[in-house]
């Protein structure tokens, strides 16, 4: 199984890295190296290793070798999106910088400045050529719904949200994708797949 990752809130505590970014008073519009250097000046036992999240870099402990990484430069706030190649810059640094490299080879890690549909077709195709199975894992509901669009495995990680919507009546509805808040749920719904397919 390959598994192709977004990198914010999925491996990566982004909203760790936003709050300390508060506390400096660096607003989250600004971009660039220069950003990751203000904030370890201001406070040098900072690290962005530490914002892995625990169960993400155990799970590429053991799987970092069949991991991609595609990850959106964009703000989520549109206002912030003023410079792509600062973005780009911020991506890449944040990625060096939280260890992720010693995981995953820097060539499986592909920085887009917005739309992942570019980069998820050519990791189907290659990987569908290799007969390779594999799964998308993102945070954000627009790349599932690209990602499926394409014929893509996919599964919305949602840390900070409920696994299932409830119904008025407060009794699980089926949820519209698989949502896990964890890669343990991933390597479940992951061995779920490949028993059926047997």
């Amino acid at each position: 199984m390959k598994y192709i990752l977004d990198f914010d809130e999925v491996i990566f505590h982004t909203a760790a890295l936003k709050q300390k970014m508060q506390e400096l008073h660096i607003f989250e519009s600004e971009r660039g190296p220069d950003v990751l250097l203000r904030i370890q000046e201001a406070d040098p036992s900072f690290s962005l290793e530490a914002l892995l999240f625990p169960d993400a870099r155990a799970f590429l402990e053991v799987h970092g070798r069949d991991c991609f990484i595609i990850s959106s430069a964009s703000s989520t706030v549109v206002e912030n999106n003023t410079d792509v190649e600062l973005q780009k810059a911020f991506q890449w640094e944040k990625i060096r910088q939280s260890g992720v490299e010693q995981y995953i080879d820097k060539t499986r890690i592909h920085i887009v400045a917005e739309e992942k549909r570019e980069v998820l077709e050519k990791l189907r195709r290659q990987l569908m050529e290799q007969g390779e199975l594999f799964v998308f894992v993102d945070d954000r509901e627009r790349y599932i719904r690209e990602a499926q669009e394409l014929g893509i495995p996919t599964v919305w990680m949602c840390r900070q949200q409920p696994f299932f919507h409830a119904t008025p009546e407060h009794m699980p509805a089926t949820p519209e994708f698989v949502r896990i808040s964890s890669f343990a749920e991933l390597e479940t719904v992951v061995h779920t797949w490949e028993e059926e397919k047997k």
